[in-house]
């Protein structure tokens, strides 16, 4: 038996647990969920469209503050209970949102608060998880950890929206409520503190944060989140601003998720096999090139936007974590993770204002795909400057 074969015989009932989890967790519920309760909150509370986005961004915020909370908890008391945690936090989350929520401040409290305390179930908890039971094959370990959030995406949102559509939205949040606390179920079988956090080797983290080479790390997966991320929830309009019909701009939206759940396992597959800040250059060039076929031939080849940015958002998931335990090691993982994790997500939610404003101010999509091409070059260039993994 291969060792590649030996590490997943032995470790696949963690990687089971985290793909549950982070599909379960802030991750694969509240981002693919919050559009739904649009229509319904806005003649319920008064809720427009530009409150919700600000709430989304606060929630973003606030999750990016906690997040270096949550690696110091992972790496002193190990994934289980930080999940526990985060999972209940989320489930009360839901469950206010279904119950107390009356006005339009009230909304925008909760979901910051939903940020901040269902932190513990963003995938800093999982990742550490699987980075510490696999080596050989932790990219494809990794890139099947990841498959939860693009699982929960596609099933979560169609039954939500049944629930909405016959019983109110308050039932939603209820239902969601319920489904958000049964990922106390997976993270149950993570190890504790005392089977993956060595008391030897609690060294501080500072020292490796100011290093040149997390600092790369943070600008290069921070430029590639600030360029394309806010493609994603303008990709519809964008389709339909060029003269498609709805249908057909959904099912090119469908491409984008199908892309994501294939490019986390093939990205994680290459990971442990060539050079991983190439890898991440690479999806970058071909993100690149899809921006610039939308900014010159717009919906007939719209099929290849949709694959580019797919591809995009399916590699930095897998790639964060496992560069960031490919350069530092495991002691200091989880704060070292949520740092870079948090600064993605930061950038991830600053990038629709500015693709937003742009194309505004500019009466179309055109000048913000050619924007994103340029930072993805940006990016492409800081990755190749990394330091070549061990895989390499």
């Amino acid at each position: 038996m291969s060792a590649d074969a030996s590490e997943f015989r032995r470790g696949w009932p963690t990687v089971l647990a985290a793909a549950a989890g982070v599909g379960l967790g802030i991750a694969g519920l509240l981002t693919y969920t919050a559009g739904i309760f649009a229509k319904d909150l806005g003649v319920a509370i008064g809720l427009s469209r530009t409150a919700l986005g600000g709430a989304f961004f606060l929630s973003t915020v606030t999750l990016a503050l906690a997040l270096p909370l949550v690696g110091w908890a992972v790496d002193r008391f190990g994934p289980r209970w930080p999940a526990i945690f985060g999972s209940v936090s989320l489930s009360i989350g839901f469950l206010l949102l279904g119950t107390v929520v009356a006005s339009v401040p009230a909304y925008i409290a909760i979901m910051a608060g939903i940020g901040f305390f269902a932190a513990c179930s963003a995938p800093v908890a999982h990742t550490r998880a699987v980075n510490a039971v696999f080596d050989r094959s932790r990219g494809l370990a990794l890139g099947f950890t990841q498959l939860g959030i693009g699982i929960a995406a596609m099933v979560v949102p169609p039954a939500l929206a049944a629930v909405v559509a016959t019983r109110g939205w308050q039932s939603g949040y209820l239902a969601l409520s319920v489904v958000a606390l049964l990922g106390i179920v997976p993270a149950l079988t993570l190890p504790t503190g005392r089977a993956l956090v060595p008391r030897s080797v609690e060294t501080a983290p500072q020292s490796e944060m100011r290093s040149p080479t997390f600092i790369l790390l943070l600008l290069s997966f921070g430029m590639m989140a600030l360029a394309f991320a806010g493609l994603l929830p303008h990709f519809v309009p964008m389709l339909r601003d060029g003269g498609m019909d709805s249908r057909s701009a959904g099912a090119l939206a469908g491409v984008i998720g199908a892309s994501v759940i294939v490019s986390r396992v093939v990205v994680g597959w290459l990971a442990d096999r060539i050079d991983a800040p190439r890898i991440a250059a690479t999806c970058c060039a071909l993100c690149a090139v899809g921006c610039l076929a939308l900014a010159w031939q717009g919906a007939a080849l719209a099929w290849v936007g949709a694959i580019a940015l797919g591809t995009a958002m399916g590699s930095e998931a897998d790639l964060i974590g496992f560069l960031t335990a490919r350069y530092f090691g495991m002691a200091n993982y989880g704060r070292l993770y949520a740092v870079q994790y948090a600064s993605f997500m930061l950038m991830a939610g600053l990038s629709p204002l500015w693709v937003g404003a742009l194309a505004d101010y500019t009466g179309g999509y055109r000048a913000p795909l050619l924007v994103t091409a340029a930072g993805l070059v940006v990016a492409i260039v800081l990755f190749l400057r990394l330091p070549r993994t061990q895989s390499a």
